[in-house]
């Protein structure tokens, strides 16, 4: 990886950080292209392989698909898992298993940095008062701007050592450590995509009759050979059932 590209997936990872404002504000930043799938295809573009970074992307996506941030509650963080793991699972050949490890390590390391990044964040918010509190509403207008300095620290700098120095340290990891080693990452890393899916499923499902749905999707796509837009085919036709009937009942 060349020093550019580690300062774009760097300032990339930034602007997608939360509550970060200059990409489109949360909604285009955080909601969009901060997802991992998404951001996989930029990371991708920088990189030079789309394709890889794309299957990688899945599988990170798939951990945090039922991920939910309510109040102010500190979640694993996605973000610099997806900015620090896949971009390293990329240039040194891990395979998914071995990305989605890194990923987990990476989002629960992340955790011990919320607290003083919060923290630091009051800084400006609590200057900001001060300028309100004083009158002066066109200097406090302007903490947001510089004060996300402070978020800048802790996202850019800490993606950028870990992706531009650390692909070197991981590949003398894969190339020194044992087989058993690997193996053992690779067989941790791969059921978490299913935690992250039973999540969702957790969230969505009202009843327990509503697996048959998820069952008749497995169905097609792993036993009968259905691709993917076939599959879709048969949930739009399940899903209109189910809104014509549940209209019926509530009509009846």
């Amino acid at each position: 990886m060349t020093l550019l590209q580690a300062i774009l997936i760097s300032l990339l990872g930034y602007l997608t950080y939360i509550h970060v404002p200059f990409l489109g504000g949360g909604l285009i930043g955080w909601y969009c292209v901060g997802r991992p799938l998404v951001s996989a295809f930029f990371i991708g573009l920088i990189l030079g392989d789309v394709t890889t970074a794309i299957q990688l992307g899945v599988y990170i996506q798939l951990i945090f698909i039922g991920l939910v941030t309510p109040g102010g509650s500190i979640s694993p963080d996605m973000n610099l898992a997806t900015y620090v793991a896949l971009p390293i699972g990329v240039v040194t050949g891990l395979d998914a298993g071995a990305t989605t490890a890194l990923a987990i390590t990476v989002a629960s390391i992340a955790n011990v940095m919320a607290a003083p990044n919060f923290a630091a964040t009051m800084i400006p918010v609590n200057y900001q008062k001060k300028l309100v509190a004083d009158g002066k509403l066109a200097a406090a207008t302007k903490v947001p701007i510089w004060g996300n300095g402070v978020k800048f620290l802790f996202r850019f700098i800490p993606t950028f050592v870990s992706v531009y120095y650390g692909q070197v340290a991981i590949e003398w990891i894969v190339a020194n450590s044992p087989q058993a080693l690997i193996d053992v990452m690779t067989i941790f890393g791969n059921p978490m995509s299913l935690v992250g899916f039973a999540i969702l499923m957790k969230l969505m499902i009202k009843s327990a009759t509503d697996i048959i749905y998820f069952t008749v999707g497995f169905a097609l796509f792993a036993a009968l050979g259905a691709d993917m837009v076939t599959v879709l085919v048969f949930g739009l036709a399940l899903a209109l059932i189910e809104f014509k009937v549940g209209r019926a009942r509530k009509g009846a």
